[in-house]
């Protein structure tokens, strides 16, 4: 049955939608992970997705001009919206190799501006873009933890809203996107120097998992990078490895490519 008239369908059944109402806004909710921040390369050819992102806040405001006179009707004050200004502030994993966070270190040194775009990596649409400086870009090494950046954009001109203002083409970042984070916990095995792992979320469908020890902090990986460390089936005890240093678990789709990944420090069985 098509699309079209399936829908047409759900507006008489499911009791009415008196209680599964499928044209309802919850349904149309927006996840988080899917909205990814990008950058143009320098010669604007290509849009890169910024590498190891975590986190992104939007912020968008307007001065207050109140315009108040002993006449106001009731008491109450009056105000008129100025000048707007838009900002972004973003976070994640480092990945210093990487060409988006080489451009955002050469635009912060050279104080030139970069071409940016929010896109929704799901649907594949874009929702705003703009020219932007880098005002700060702090990067952390903490001893036990990987190495995080976070940076501020704040924005030259109009910041614009692509869901009122579409562009055509409407480009994407080719193939790439952030890489999603996994909770791993190592706790001691059922046999001396055994650890086992568990991951959370679970393996999806079809994916695998692979595995890489070392001392802290270990390096990500890139969204979409072919993997080539240990594979592990996700439930068999893990033999060998030095207490104290650091286990990553990286799942990949079924040709080993970079979907998530997440660290923990090992913990295996003394006696």
């Amino acid at each position: 049955m098509k699309n079209k008239e399936f829908r047409a369908l759900q507006l008489f059944g499911f009791d009415n939608n008196d209680y599964c109402d499928f044209t309802s806004s919850v349904a149309k909710a927006v996840a988080g992970k899917d909205i990814l921040l990008c950058i143009w390369n320098l010669e604007g050819t290509q849009l890169l997705a910024i590498s190891g992102q975590q986190g992104l806040t939007i912020n968008r405001s307007a001065d207050t001009l109140e315009i108040s006179s002993k006449d106001t009707q009731g008491g109450w004050k009056s105000y008129l919206a100025g000048m707007k200004e838009w900002s972004i502030d973003n976070d994640g994993l480092f990945v210093p190799n990487d060409q988006s966070h080489s451009i955002l270190s050469q635009a912060f040194n050279n104080g030139d501006p970069v071409c940016i775009k929010v896109v929704d990596g799901k649907r594949k649409v874009g929702m705003f873009g703009g020219l932007a400086v880098v005002t700060d870009y702090p990067i952390e090494a903490p001893y036990d933890d990987a190495v995080t950046y976070s940076i501020t954009l704040s924005g030259m001109g109009e910041f614009v809203d692509l869901s009122v203002d579409p562009v055509e083409p409407d480009t994407m970042p080719d193939g790439t996107a952030s890489l999603e984070t996994l909770t791993v916990v190592s706790v001691a095995g059922d046999t001396v120097g055994g650890t086992n792992i568990y991951v959370n979320p679970g393996l999806g469908s079809g994916d695998k998992y692979y595995y890489k020890t070392g001392e802290a902090p270990l390096a990500y990986p890139s969204y979409g990078e072919t993997i080539s460390e240990t594979e592990w089936d996700g439930t068999s005890e893990l033999a060998g490895l030095t207490a104290g240093n650091q286990i990553m678990i990286i799942e990949t789709d079924s040709s080993g490519k970079a979907l998530k990944a997440g660290v923990a420090e090992i913990t295996t069985k003394t006696e």
